[in-house]
Order: structure tokens, then sequence, then C-alpha cells
């Protein structure tokens, strides 16, 4: 039992568990920000401990881009002293990218189809527009771990504290959203407790 066990436990659930399930557009590297850069590319988010990584991550290949991806951070936690049961308040930070409107997030209606086909068309790469309409990609993104949250047995290992409310909000600052378009941020809050007694070592002097 540890601290760096028990986040590792809520990583690799949400890698299992939420990120299959989402897929929103790739940020491009630093030193990127090229019409290339920018073309429609959608990935799973990436799931990082404690901090988000820095740099330019191509000159680390084993490292995926941030963005879209999901930052845990360990918040404050305690131990009992009775049966050394642990209690987190973790963090989720969630982030996403999107400057604006691609061709294909467009699905317009086809004037006739038939009964096997889809009634829209998706369209086509190289168009592109500026909007600040991609912070709904940060709040799907939240309201897809809020299901999956709400519906878990246990996270990572760590069960959830159903006595307490899941809070979730947007990057803030003395009280005003932060504005860091193209990037779009918002954060859930959970409080975990380990399910696990003692360590065997320890009954001889409980």
């Amino acid at each position: 039992m540890s601290v760096v066990n028990d986040l590792r436990g809520v990583m690799g659930w949400l890698r299992e568990t939420v990120c299959p399930l989402v897929r929103l557009k790739r940020a491009p590297d630093v030193g990127e920000q090229t019409e290339e850069a920018y073309a429609f590319e959608t990935v799973h988010p990436a799931v990082f401990g404690m901090y988000w990584p820095v740099g330019n991550v191509a000159r680390q290949p084993d490292l995926r881009p941030p963005h879209p991806g999901i930052l845990v951070q360990l918040g404050e936690g305690s131990e009992s002293a009775r049966d050394m049961r642990r209690s987190y308040t973790v963090r989720l930070h969630l982030s996403a990218w999107n400057p604006g409107l691609h061709g294909p997030d467009v699905w317009s209606p086809k004037e006739s189809h038939g009964p096997l086909e889809l009634p829209y068309v998706r369209g086509e790469a190289g168009t592109y527009g500026d909007s600040y309409e991609g912070w709904q990609d940060a709040w799907n993104f939240l309201d897809t771990v809020l299901r999956e949250v709400r519906n878990a047995e246990s996270i990572g290992g760590l069960a959830l504290d159903r006595s307490q409310d899941v809070t979730f909000g947007p990057y803030a600052e003395q009280g005003a959203v932060l504005d860091l378009y193209p990037y779009w941020f918002c954060w859930v809050e959970l409080r975990l407790a380990s399910v696990a007694g003692p360590p065997t070592w320890a009954e001889d002097y409980l």
C-alpha cells in the first residue's frame, strides 16, 4: 500500500475505462503551429500523474502529446491511525484542444438517401474556420468521466466515497474563468479511500 501505487491505480483505471470512450482533436507539438499541424486528427486522451508534461514531446518519443489528456493530481490525503485506511482527495484535470471548426466537424443532411444509408454526409478535410465553441469538447469529456465514475464499483482499487459529492468546474483565477484558447480545461474532484485493511505485519501491534 503506497500513495504512488494508489494514484497509478487511478491512472490505469482512467486509461482502460474512460479514455477508450473519448476521441478529441490532437494538439500540435510545441513549435508546430503550422497549417499542417492544424489538420484534423483525433486521438484518445493520454493520462499523466501530478504534472502536465512540458516542452517538445516530439523529442521524447515515448511521451504522448499531453492534450487531450487527464492529469491525476493528489489534493490531500489522510491515514487512519486505527486501521491504516487511507483517504484521498483526487482532482482530475481534463484538457481539450480545439481552435475552430474543421471540415469533418460538420455533418450536412443529404438531399436523398437510401433506406440503409446515413441521412447525413461528413464534411471534407482541408477546410477550417476559427471558433470559440471548443469548450464543449472539454465539458463533453467531463460528462463521460462523471458517468463512468458514477457507475464504477471501484476506481483503480479505491472506493469512491459516495457520502461526498463529486465536484467539478472550469479553470478559474480570482473568480474569472481563464481564457486559454485554443486549449480548454475543466476538472473533476473525487474523494477516494483504500478498501484494504492494515498489512499483516501490523496485526501484532494493534
